[in-house]
């Protein structure tokens, strides 16, 4: 896209955004990044995925945090407590229970799609090259993997314990 034709945020989403422009593998060419939106939201605003979908999404970034993760590490590790944590709160601890019976419950490339897209902040074609898939299909993987999510929400109570898979 020429410089021309491009279209520059407006003050009201410079308002709510941060933005950076960011070098193109196009020599001379720059696009505008987004820096405080997630993926996740991006496409919920173009309609990739769907309200429902979203909100499992967030509610797996909501149980991800309460159990004491963090989406991102802005600052150093020196300063934080060594060792297992081993006080971590008995809400935290149902928390980190349920993320895993989540997994259990979705199967390992399922959840792997939506941990990596949603808590980690990739895009779905990203996840797509780091698994070795079509990123043309990436989004369509998102939407089955949003879905297997909303039902292991749905189940997820029915769970006492993950246990595991016999192998064969």
């Amino acid at each position: 896209m020429s410089d021309d034709n491009r279209v520059e945020p407006t003050t009201e989403f410079l308002r709510h955004h941060n933005v950076e422009k960011i070098e193109t593998r196009k020599a001379g060419q720059k696009r505008t990044r987004v820096t405080d939106q997630r993926w996740i939201d991006y496409y919920l605003k173009h309609n990739h995925i769907t309200p429902v979908q979203h909100m499992a999404a967030d509610r797996l970034l909501a149980l991800y945090r309460a159990a004491g993760r963090s989406q991102k590490i802005t600052g150093s590790l020196d300063g934080l407590p060594k060792g297992s944590g081993g006080d971590m709160s008995e809400y935290s601890a149902n928390a980190l229970m349920d993320y895993f019976k989540l997994k259990w419950l979705m199967g390992t490339d399922s959840f792997e799609c939506v941990e990596d897209i949603v808590i980690h902040d990739f895009s779905a074609p990203e996840w797509a090259k780091k698994n070795s898939r079509n990123p043309k299909a990436a989004t369509e993987i998102l939407r089955m993997s949003l879905d297997h999510l909303d039902e292991a929400f749905k189940n997820l109570r029915s769970v006492k314990h993950p246990r595991p898979q016999p192998k064969a």
